[in-house]
């Protein structure tokens, strides 16, 4: 059975064609800069490997489109017809508490996906016009799956996921913590405890999703227990422009002194905070890392409150659970940034953590253990897969 999984952004798709249940992969690749002059396109089957970027891509449907065309081209694709793709697999960041689990879609989750777009306003509507899309451009014959960031946190317990408010407020407009980034959190916790050869189910694990939208999440026994982004993205760590944890008065203050309103502080706190609203230039973190070896004091101050405020909820989680048996890293900035894990580590001698220095700065290695024999904790670092999960949770609702 061939499942395609999609990831849609607001100028981008990334894309992955599965045999399934085998999950070998026959095709995979991107389209970056829909909509712009010029588009950035990568496309690899086991036939080719092409990179274009001399091609404009004027909408999603068109996207996806250029994605069917080099599927079943006649002589290097890998299958003969749109139609031997018999399920569309969608990452979908955030629809709340009106779904507990993942959901074959029709027209009323889609409505339902609509109504939503307040919980991640940056994710969730370039999510839906995946949907959108791609039911316009297979039609009936293929079934169209969502695959939910937030469904992973679906067994955290109140005293975790309420918020400090009138009661009113959650039982009114569902204002609670709801998390986020669990498809990979998923992936990430399953291949962490067999790295070290452990029953997902025994153990507790302080696992983090680090890149320009960074999350860590307390898994106790298989079940997220608490994770640090909230009722939207914006909560927990600092990130790449969003500012994570503040004194909520900060917002009402700044609106009263700049005389600003809620669309401003609301691009604000998502769009010019972090690392870039801290460094006040950057908000990738190889030019902080680069501005740190350089002394650069702006850059120190955002890679420091970037390490401090993971150490923090280590710690904070380490309590939570009563002890923590595996670390894991991971995303873009956890996978990439031997100092960045570094730094957060240091000061955790609490917890029995030893790392190894020689291994965890070497980045070529991959996926690997970086605590040194004698850490009590191990630490490691799990490549994130979520294609593959979107993949597997779909084919889990289809094949019969």
């Amino acid at each position: 059975m061939n499942i395609l999984t999609i990831n849609s952004g607001s100028t981008s798709i990334k894309f992955k064609l599965y045999k399934m249940p085998e999950e070998d992969v026959i095709a995979s690749g991107k389209i970056e800069n829909i909509g712009f002059d010029k588009s950035l396109i990568s496309f690899k089957t086991n036939l080719e490997s092409v990179n274009l970027d001399d091609i404009r891509i004027a909408d999603h449907k068109a996207g996806l489109n250029f994605i069917i065309e080099k599927l079943t081209d006649s002589k290097t694709g890998v299958i003969k017809d749109k139609k031997e793709i018999y399920a569309v697999g969608h990452r979908i960041v955030n629809v709340g508490d009106r779904v507990s689990s993942h959901v074959v879609i029709n027209s009323q989750m889609v409505e339902t996906c609509r109504e939503c777009i307040d919980l991640a306003p940056l994710h969730n509507p370039p999510n839906l016009t995946g949907m959108e899309v791609s039911i316009d451009v297979f039609g009936k014959g293929t079934i169209n799956v969502g695959v939910f960031d937030n469904i992973f946190h679906k067994n955290m317990p109140p005293k975790a996921f309420l918020y400090g408010i009138p009661y009113d407020y959650y039982e009114k407009y569902r204002i609670r913590k709801y998390g986020f980034h669990g498809i990979a959190y998923t992936y990430m916790v399953e291949k962490g405890a067999a790295m070290i050869g452990k029953d997902l189910k025994s153990i507790k694990i302080i696992v983090m999703m680090l890149g320009g939208g960074s999350s860590i999440t307390a898994v106790k026994n298989g079940i997220s227990v608490d994770t640090s982004m909230g009722f939207t993205p914006a909560e927990g760590l600092i990130m790449s422009t969003r500012c994570g944890d503040l004194d909520p008065a900060i917002l009402t203050y700044l609106m009263n002194k700049e005389n600003i309103g809620s669309k401003e502080i609301d691009n604000m706190i998502n769009k010019k905070s972090g690392v870039l609203g801290l460094s006040k230039k950057y908000s990738d973190f190889v030019s902080i890392q680069k501005g740190v070896k350089e002394n650069d004091p702006d850059c120190i101050r955002a890679f420091e409150s970037y390490c401090y405020r993971i150490k923090k909820y280590i710690g904070s989680y380490a309590a939570v659970m009563d002890g923590v048996d595996l670390i894991i890293f991971g995303g873009g900035i956890g996978e990439n940034s031997p100092m960045m894990r570094e730094r957060t580590l240091e000061g955790l001698s609490f917890l029995g953590i030893n790392l190894d220095k020689e291994i965890n700065g070497n980045d070529k290695l991959g996926e690997r253990l970086i605590s040194s024999g004698s850490s009590k904790v191990p630490v490691c670092i799990v490549k994130v897969d979520e294609e593959l999960i979107i993949a597997r949770e779909t084919y889990s609702l289809v094949k019969n």
